[in-house]
């Protein structure tokens, strides 16, 4: 496997985490390489001065590998900027879930020394890629990660859409949104919105409802080659989201068109990495409920009450 000598470091934008970064940057010297920081990490250090800087696309011409250190949040900010590069990420978990930043805080001393000099596991994720289109003319484009749909804006109203794939109509749905996930994306807000999980190797688009008003609008997986068109039919507000990080106000008669992104994301995992390992951790899978006092408790028959049989009358 290929070692690194030049490492981004793409850091949360706020939070507590300045002593991380800081002790990240020192692991990564030790090891032989040199950090080259974000706009966000920088701003960790208490002598900036002493190290390269600058945006992520900046970076990325300069660096074989990237960091990031934060939540899942900041591994997708990262994914989208990094991938059009084909820079592979590291995800150091310092948020809550880290469904895709699998490396806690406690064991980076560990883990990153070891993956910078070439031990770790290679797995590339397929994304997205979405474009708004108002009166035939594109407005808007973006790729993802995890998903790309649309929701009610700040008016809690439903959205009328229909869908077509590949051309065809295949639904007029009244919802709260409807997202198109990747597998990545499917423990994610499709998950949540009742999708299934799909394995990270599939390529295939999954379209989950959100709060549809009719209950048999139902999770579809669609093909790695089609193309989905969500066409707004009526709403009061409504948005495109990517990532739910990037935003774009849609109006009716707005298409938002989602296909498989000929960019793919890059992921480095410790050697020995595990996705069923994962989620058997994050969703507790292994977890078997226990009651607080056992369900079936001995009788002690010499305190027992007694039944007793009374004979039937004539009248019973």
């Amino acid at each position: 496997m290929q070692s690194f000598e030049h490492v981004a470091v793409i850091a949360k934008p706020d939070g507590n985490i300045a002593c991380y970064v800081q002790e990240l940057i020192k692991i990564i010297e030790r090891a032989g390489c040199t950090p080259h920081l974000d706009e966000n990490a920088i701003r960790h250090m208490p002598h900036p001065e002493r190290y390269a800087s600058g945006p992520v696309s900046e970076l990325a011409h300069s660096c074989e590998a990237a960091i990031a250190i934060g939540g899942d949040g900041t591994m997708l900010g990262a994914a989208r900027m990094v991938a059009p590069y084909g820079i592979p990420v590291i995800g150091i978990n310092a948020g809550r879930l880290g469904f895709i930043t699998d490396i806690v805080i406690e064991d980076m001393h560990r883990l990153v020394p070891s993956m910078l000099s070439g031990h770790y596991v290679v797995d590339k994720r397929s994304m997205l890629m979405g474009e708004v289109f108002r009166h035939g003319e594109k407005l808007f484009q973006e790729q993802s990660v995890n998903d790309i749909g649309i929701s009610h804006g700040r008016a809690l109203g439903m959205v009328e859409y229909t869908v077509y794939v590949d051309g065809l109509q295949m639904a007029v749905q009244h919802a709260d949104g409807v997202i198109v996930s990747t597998a990545t994306g499917s423990t994610a807000y499709a998950m949540a919105a009742g999708g299934p999980i799909m394995h990270p190797q599939c390529k295939n688009m999954l379209m989950v409802p959100v709060a549809p008003h009719t209950l048999s609008n139902r999770p579809i997986v669609l093909s790695s080659r089609s193309v989905i068109d969500i066409e707004v039919n009526e709403t009061r507000s409504a948005v495109a989201s990517f990532d739910a990080q990037v935003l774009f106000d849609v109006v009716a008669g707005d298409v938002l068109r989602v296909r498989v992104s000929p960019h793919t994301f890059t992921m480095l995992h410790p050697v020995g990495y595990n996705h069923f390992d994962l989620l058997r951790r994050k969703l507790k899978w292994n977890y078997l409920p226990k009651a607080e006092r056992p369900i079936h408790t001995p009788v002690n028959k010499q305190t027992a009450p007694a039944v007793i049989h009374a004979p039937l009358s004539a009248k019973d």
